[in-house]
């Protein structure tokens, strides 16, 4: 998998340091943790082979800037989502549960607030983010 995928595919061969288990006895979907070490601040840390090689959004070193971590959580997408999540985030007024206790699919019906004609209206939150 590492050999077919380019940069990321080197970088994370680089990463992979599991002494119990070497990169030719795991799969890129497996769900074992395994150990790595960032190539840029060295750092070890264990996470799932799955969470760096499938995912859309690859988690990286924990302890390096611009790491986010993996989160259903509505805040959380809000942040890392530029623009678009600026917006939601603006728009999310609800007093009863804040965007941090929200998830992403959630059938919760929050309050918003249009940021252009200001009217309020409540609806599932959940699906804001793919419209």
């Amino acid at each position: 998998w590492c050999d077919a995928n380019g940069e990321r595919g080197k970088t994370l061969l680089e990463e992979y340091i599991d002494p119990d288990r070497g990169p030719t006895r795991v799969t890129n979907g497996s769900t074992y943790k395994a150990l790595w070490k960032c190539a840029t601040c060295e750092h070890e840390w264990r996470t799932k082979i799955c969470n760096r090689t499938t995912a859309n959004n690859p988690t990286g070193c924990p302890k390096c800037p611009g790491f986010v971590a993996r989160s259903n959580k509505f805040q959380v997408w809000c942040d890392a989502n530029g623009e678009r999540g600026k917006t939601l985030l603006e728009e999310y007024i609800d007093p009863d549960r804040g965007p941090t206790r929200v998830t992403n699919g959630s059938t919760y019906k929050a309050l918003w607030k249009c940021a252009t004609c200001e009217h309020e209206w409540r609806g599932e939150g959940g699906g804001r983010p793919n419209k």
